[in-house]
């Protein structure tokens, strides 16, 4: 049985359908976008706007690679191809929250002010929290969890254990066969050195195991594991609206034309 159930499968892909048209969209605007500042200019168009074009390519590929209806353990290149984009976007939607802080810090002629560990727009970022409207200080705090996550998964990428794809869990009915393989795995490979007992071994306790699309990363200081098609969704739309709420945030008016 697949991890998602069709109905959940219909509802990420209706999503899934409207991340390239909102990255278009933001595209559109943008020759009708003005900064007073060449370098908020710069972080906008070519920081962000470069690393939502990122996210959309991460998911895309990642959806390619793992079906949200796959059951099967999937081949472990396979997997490592997926987790390289799930590791690019992480970082990259760390870099679109900071790439706006700086658009802002920019725009506003608050650099010479700021050190530069001092610019983000996290609940500590203080500074430049504070020189943001009301409303737009309360969005952050409502959405402070977020990035909370966010932050916790791009430095454990970063600096501590990266993001991984689990092969697949054990059901319970096979936890104790699942174990006598991987006493027989351990002694094939470093006992014996059998390379054939190995691989033969391996594969039987891989037929065990049942592929859930979650990711995590240290087994010990991770707070939770995600279901990475709905996340990556997710988090892209979090991105999108972060984006606008900040070009409103900034006042700029775009040239549409209309009165």
């Amino acid at each position: 049985m697949a991890f998602l159930t069709p109905d959940q499968i219909a509802k990420v892909e209706e999503k899934l359908g409207t991340l390239l048209p909102k990255y278009n969209e933001m595209l559109l605007k943008l020759p009708f976008t003005r900064f007073q500042q060449e370098k908020a200019t710069e972080y906008f168009q070519h920081g962000f706007m470069r690393r939502m074009g990122t996210l959309v390519r991460c998911i895309d590929n990642v959806f390619a690679l793992i079906p949200m209806d796959t059951e099967h353990v999937p081949d472990k290149n396979v997997l490592h191809d997926a987790q390289i984009n799930i590791q690019s976007f992480f970082a990259n939607v760390y870099g679109c929250i900071d790439n706006l802080a700086w658009v802002w810090v920019y725009e506003n002629g608050l650099d010479s002010k700021m050190r530069r560990n001092s610019v983000g727009l996290r609940a500590k970022h203080t500074e430049v929290r504070s020189t943001l409207s009301a409303g737009f200080q309360d969005y952050l705090v409502k959405i402070d969890p977020w990035l909370d996550y966010i932050i916790e998964y791009r430095d454990a990428l970063a600096h501590r254990i990266p993001l991984y794809v689990p092969p697949g869990g054990v059901p319970v009915r096979h936890i104790d066969a699942y174990n006598t393989l991987e006493r027989g795995i351990q002694e094939a490979l470093y006992v014996r050195g059998d390379g054939y007992e190995y691989e033969r071994l391996l594969a039987e306790q891989n037929r065990l195991l049942v592929f859930q699309p979650l990711i995590s990363h240290s087994i010990t200081e991770t707070t939770a594991s995600f279901a990475f098609h709905v996340q990556m969704v997710a988090d892209f739309m979090t991105v999108y609206e972060l984006g606008n709420k900040m070009l409103d945030e900034l006042g700029i008016k775009r040239l549409t034309g209309s009165s």
